[in-house]
């Protein structure tokens, strides 16, 4: 398995990146994220100075045991900080014995040659037995005393709306009664006024993280040999979770269980499975946590992440390969088109030497990646998913070259690109919520994205995590496209009447893009181009092509007419590709009432382009696969979108003419 890249000092704060936001630290050996609720200032007597709310949701890194790390309901405290429960001596719920443990532990530590002089605060502070007392002077906790707190917000309180204590803890069954414990709430500690000291966080200070982490070395008594390093150490009885995300209770490696044969029938104890040492667990546990909320893509209980060992930037498999806030997708030369969710049809991007256009804008997307790039950088990338509630499984794992990862990624967007709704969101001034906007640019679809178009919007969960894992290697090792995947695709793209207009456009372009990228690794087919090739003789192409006609014609009839219905094109589409000649010749029939009405109105010139194209059509069709009454492939989409995107953009070009000429430019 591939080494953690290179990254900053473990104890290094986090920086303020990414537009402002809080970059995802790296924790420490010894440590664990929590999210905490109540700040707590003391001095260095440990005298108490003030409390405060914290907001909601905040993470903070926090000294913890390998007990304390990876408990669950027992009762191992952290050794600083902790929730009420444990660090308060007024506290009269829950167990009798948790404060014992809390302040035995804190005490230990703060006895030894490793001690620090805001662990000793804390203790001389804690030891005074009114920590609920204070937060009930201060308004932080709710309750007539320590011994009778509340256990849900008072109706005042829920009328006016004021921020408390219960607005961050999760409500628990206790009986028949749902209550919110005021026990559950996590104290973090800064000490003031201590001589000769810059930071007063114990959650920021590293000459405290770096007293913790020297102490609970020197406890571990369990030696062995890590079977990473090959060396005799300390090593891990229990290894960390929170891996994927804060809360998540699955681990990577486990043997605790002695029943149902984790390990029995094989070994007499876990240890004669594997030793890691206790730090280099930590530390392949912390990276890999940092990575995945970094630069990981996760979709519920899956995670994806990709990082090489040099520290280069990576781009992820599973994500958009370009900036799109930025923007940096589009073409210089298509114009922006919007989708509006009630529009009869959706729109059509005209292939402005598209190609060649995508081709430059790929090439300036990956050129950041390939800047700094070396013959031996290595890429690792990775998927893991719970197989449990509690186990973690690496599902995909592959090492690559940085280089030919970039190459089989350059490959994907190649071979894979089609027109592609994309959505993108605006700030306004003034509002809170930004504005979405949506325009039409050539794209590879995400693994998501494929999987939600071939299998509907409600995928199940573990359908949707199952196909993302088989489209992983279609990107990663440029495997063949899973031809049920494809195959689906084109079977909703079929099936217009199914979806609205907006919706429909991402179907059909997710499916050309799909047809399009499973030829493309075929020696057989070939490739599809993304602009109109009307070199392409093959049946299923020339059916496409003339499905497009005859809805542009009728679509014309109805734009001038005022009428917004589907045309009878769009509710045969289904038909038509099963039953191509014998549809072809209804809608031929169907046609001719908007041909006349055209024909007797000022918009005949509209059918100029159609009727061209129809001729040219007809003339390239072999006659016994014209009557063939077998069905059409996923090609004729391909066909289809094409010819309509070659329609729409003669008809604007031929209006900017138009207007120019009017107004004597």
């Amino acid at each position: 398995m591939k080494p953690a890249p290179k990254i900053p000092p473990l104890w290094t704060p986090p920086q303020a990146e990414n537009g402002g936001k809080e970059a995802p630290a790296l924790m420490p050996v010894s440590h664990t994220s929590q999210q905490a609720h109540i700040h707590v200032v003391i001095d260095g007597a440990g005298n108490f100075v003030r409390a405060e709310l914290l907001p909601l949701k905040m993470q903070f890194i926090i000294p913890a045991t390998e007990d304390s790390a990876g408990r669950t309901s027992g009762d191992s405290p952290h050794p600083l900080d902790d929730k009420i429960h444990y660090c308060a001596k007024d506290y009269s719920g829950g167990k009798k014995n948790l404060y014992s443990l809390y302040a035995a532990q804190l005490q230990a530590w703060c006895d030894s040659p490793h001690s620090h002089p805001k662990a000793k605060a804390v203790y001389a502070y804690v030891s005074q037995g009114h920590l609920v007392n204070d937060l009930l002077k201060c308004g932080i906790l709710r309750g007539e005393s320590a011994s009778s707190l509340q256990t849900e917000p008072t109706e005042a309180d829920k009328e006016s709306g004021a921020d408390s204590i219960f607005n961050r803890l999760q409500p628990k069954k206790i009986g028949n009664a749902t209550v919110r414990d005021q026990g559950d709430a996590l104290v973090v500690w800064s000490v003031v006024n201590l001589p000769d000291d810059m930071e007063p966080r114990t959650w920021k200070d590293t000459s405290l993280q770096q007293a913790w982490m020297a102490y609970d070395a020197s406890m571990m008594e369990q030696k062995g040999l890590c079977m990473v390093q090959g060396v005799e150490c300390a090593v891990a009885a229990k290894h960390p979770r929170n891996i994927r995300r804060p809360g998540d209770g699955a681990k990577l490696i486990s043997s605790n269980d002695s029943a149902n044969f984790t390990y029995r029938g094989r070994f007499l104890e876990p240890e004669q499975a594997c030793t890691v040492g206790y730090e280099v667990s930590h530390k392949a546990h912390n990276a890999l946590r940092w990575l995945i909320a970094r630069q990981g893509y996760r979709n519920g209980d899956q995670a994806v992440v990709a990082w090489a060992v040099s520290g280069a930037p990576v781009p992820n498999p599973c994500e958009d390969l370009f900036d799109l806030s930025a923007g940096d997708f589009l073409l210089d030369d298509a114009p922006e088109v919007q989708a509006e969710k009630d529009a009869a049809q959706p729109p059509f991007v005209p292939p402005v030497n598209m190609g060649l256009a995508f081709a430059k804008r790929l090439s300036k997307a990956l050129v950041g990646y390939k800047a700094d790039l070396k013959e031996t950088d290595g890429i690792a990338i990775m998927a893991m998913d719970a197989a449990s509630p509690g186990r973690l499984s690496v599902t995909f794992y592959r090492e690559q070259m940085l280089k030919d990862y970039l190459h089989n990624l350059e490959r994907w967007q190649e071979e894979c690109a089609w027109v592609l709704p994309v959505r993108i969101d605006e700030a306004r001034e003034g509002q809170s919520k930004p504005k979405t906007r949506t325009v039409y640019a050539p794209l590879a679809p995400t693994p998501e994205t494929i999987a939600r178009v071939a299998y509907g919007r409600r995928i199940d969960d573990k359908l949707l995590k199952a196909t993302v894992e088989r489209l992983l290697p279609c990107i990663v090792d440029r495997a063949t496209l899973p031809r049920d995947i494809v195959e689906s695709c084109v079977r909703r793209a079929c099936n217009r009447a199914a979806h609205e207009a907006w919706e429909w456009a991402e179907v059909l372009g997710v499916a050309c893009a799909m047809y399009r990228g499973y030829f493309a690794r075929h020696i057989k087919e070939g490739e599809y181009s993304m602009a109109l090739d009307e070199t392409r003789n093959s049946r299923d192409y020339l059916f496409g092509r003339l499905l497009a006609v005859a809805e542009y014609i009728e679509r014309s009839a109805l734009n001038c007419a005022g009428e917004k219905r589907p045309t009878n094109a769009e509710r045969l589409m289904q038909r038509f590709a099963d039953h191509p000649f014998a549809t072809w010749k209804q809608l031929e029939l169907q046609l001719q009432p908007y041909i006349q009405r055209l024909k007797s109105s000022s918009h005949a010139g509209l059918l100029k382009r159609p009727q061209k194209a129809w001729k040219e059509i007809y003339d390239k069709f072999d006659p016994e696969e014209f009557t063939s009454s077998n069905k059409l492939s996923g090609e004729f989409l391909l066909g289809y979108h094409c010819q309509m995107s070659a329609l729409y953009a003669t008809a604007d070009k031929e209006s900017t003419t138009e207007a120019n000429d009017q107004q004597g430019v």
